[in-house]
């Protein structure tokens, strides 16, 4: 096998690193053959280069920040939903009077009201912090779930080719060489 040249190994290496984070069901072997390089080339880029850890994180973050995000919201709502409701009854009438009895001697006495009949102070709807927050979680969540990278549209060719293949193997063949050119295409 003839050497490549840097900008070749550069681009294969662009391309392994791609193939290998974006599907955890792959062996190194599979990579390798996929990418045209030998196992031992790919093992010693994956130590090299750090791969194995990204493979990690990558692979999770997406679905574990939407579920984290997810979590926040329904906890923010449901907090908002089950709050105590604070009316703005004016301080004065909260705190009790002192009254004089015929004999001189003082009792305190609590003013009368009802507390419906003052404004909601904090309420079961957001405040504008709250709605703020909300709004960004939102905002978020459907960010992550619309933005499609390099590494889910190979995740998606490769679960399409494994549905193929029982059904068709010629297809398969024919359609992952023309998948491989096409993700080529996508990392230069």
């Amino acid at each position: 096998m003839a050497r490549n040249t840097r900008e070749e190994e550069k681009r294969l290496q662009e391309l392994a690193e791609t193939i290998y984070l974006s599907d955890d069901t792959l062996t190194q072997k599979d990579v390798a053959d996929k990418v045209g390089i030998t196992e031992k080339t790919l093992g010693k880029w994956v130590v090299k280069f750090g791969w194995a850890e990204k493979r990690k994180s990558l692979l999770v973050t997406k679905k574990n920040q939407l579920a984290i995000m997810y979590n926040q919201l329904e906890q923010l709502n449901e907090e908002i939903k089950t709050r105590k409701i604070v009316y703005d009854v004016p301080l004065w009438l909260q705190k009790p009077m002192k009254l004089k009895n015929a004999d001189g001697s003082e009792t305190l006495k609590n003013h009368e009201y009802k507390e419906e009949d003052y404004p909601v102070k904090i309420g079961n709807t957001p405040t504008s912090k709250e709605a703020d927050i909300i709004s960004k979680i939102t905002a978020s969540i459907k960010r992550l779930e619309t933005e499609t990278n390099t590494g889910e549209i190979i995740e998606t060719g490769i679960a399409f080719l494994s549905f193929i293949k029982p059904h068709n193997l010629e297809f398969a063949k024919q359609f992952s060489g023309y998948f491989d050119s096409f993700i080529q295409t996508k990392l230069k």
